[in-house]
């Protein structure tokens, strides 16, 4: 740790270099149960996912459009256990940055990008899902078409990251501290938005929300709101049989339960993320 200068000091008062580092040192007890949460869901999110990408690139028979799907969300989910969750762990623990300067802009833009990509991906399941039920017997897109739709959603994906790229790098910050009648000017390296100004940095967060999180629920509302409809009037062919026409009827229920869970769960699992990318900027001091 850097020592830091003292603007004032009382008669015959010294400040030592731990005094410096207390003013940003965490509990250790903090710190190890921090650290074992973070690095449980690095892990998992490694290696769980790492599994999925393996079975579906193993075997051909895995590799259906919609298992492509699901791939590409296990990379996204990759990408983060590996670049992210381990070094802004680093950071926010130590308020510094005492890694490479590059992977002060690299760390959010890809943060940003898998989040994107995870969302994107989200939102052409549920529509592909939805052409399947809404036109069952239209042909279904082929690999290649499917591949063609990821490719643009990374495409997408990147184009939406860029800004973050821009705005952050590592600066010096100064920051003054009165404690026990002590004035203390700090100075530490940290990883902030420096080419960027505070109004478009503001405005980026707020398309990103848009983009991230209020487009995709709506889009996914609506088609599975349609696939539910169209299940529950689905009339079943034939003569009625109470028998199997009561079975057929649970099984649509739990369906549409089903669906509805999956946009609520969406909702709600991606809320917190967007809440804080809002108030981050709209409350930053």
């Amino acid at each position: 740790m850097d020592e830091f200068p003292v603007v004032q000091v009382p008669a015959n008062e010294l400040l030592e270099e731990q005094e410096f580092e207390r003013l940003y040192a965490a509990p250790w007890q903090i710190v190890v149960i921090l650290s074992i949460f973070y690095g449980t869901v690095s892990f998992f999110a490694v290696f769980g996912n790492a599994l999925v990408i393996w079975i579906v690139a193993r075997s051909r028979q895995m590799r259906t459009v919609t298992n492509t799907y699901i791939a590409n969300l296990a990379v996204s989910d990759v990408i983060i256990g590996v670049f992210c969750i381990p070094f802004q762990f680093q950071a926010a623990i130590l308020q510094r940055w005492n890694l490479p300067d590059f992977m002060c802009a690299f760390c959010p833009f890809v943060q940003t990008l898998s989040v994107n990509v995870s969302v994107f991906t989200l939102t052409a399941i549920a529509i592909d899902r939805h052409r399947a039920i809404i036109n069952p017997l239209r042909a279904r897109p082929s690999k290649y078409i499917s591949k063609f739709i990821l490719l643009g959603i990374w495409l997408l994906a990147i184009i939406f990251a860029c800004p973050i790229a821009i705005a952050f790098r590592v600066e010096e910050v100064h920051e003054r501290y009165r404690e026990n009648g002590v004035l203390l000017n700090a100075t530490r390296p940290f990883c902030t938005n420096i080419n960027l100004t505070e109004e478009q940095l503001k405005a980026y967060r707020y398309a990103l929300v848009v983009v991230q999180y209020c487009v995709p629920c709506c889009v996914i509302s609506f088609v599975y709101v349609r696939m539910a409809v169209k299940l529950w009037l689905t009339q079943t062919p034939g003569n009625a049989e109470d028998a199997r026409d009561m079975a057929l009827m649970r099984n649509k229920k739990k369906v549409i339960k089903m669906l509805i869970v999956v946009v609520i769960v969406f909702g709600i699992c991606w809320l917190p993320l967007q809440l804080y990318n809002i108030l981050y900027v709209t409350f930053q001091k």
